[in-house]
């Protein structure tokens, strides 16, 4: 597969879906007097200046080597969102015969 600008941005879009899906239950909302609370895990990625950057929303217009860098920071742990997503779709082409590059195109 082809790193291409849409396959990135693809990669991106699917990042937002899973970094939408964190729960905390032993979170209390005073406004609504409701515990649980869902909400977007943060990415963190590093831009050109080699500085850290968080998003909380879908990352747009990034490159290649920024894409490498997209992760989960959980304390000293991290998880490269960017790369596993990238794999993921790799075995998906490999194993299922799809072409994300043709996928995208025409997007």
């Amino acid at each position: 597969m082809k790193l291409t600008k849409k396959t990135i941005q693809l990669i991106c879009d699917l990042e937002r879906i899973i970094g939408d899906e964190c729960y905390n239950p032993h979170s209390f909302d005073g406004w609504t007097l409701e515990e649980g609370k869902d909400f977007r895990y943060p990415v963190t990625y590093t831009d050109n200046d080699g500085n850290e950057r968080k998003s909380w929303s879908t990352i747009q217009n990034i490159d290649k080597k920024k894409l490498y860098t997209m992760r989960y920071k959980f304390g000293a742990n991290n998880l490269f969102i960017g790369i596993g997503l990238h794999n993921v779709l790799e075995y998906l082409e490999k194993n299922y015969n799809l072409n994300f590059d043709e996928l995208v195109k025409n997007k």
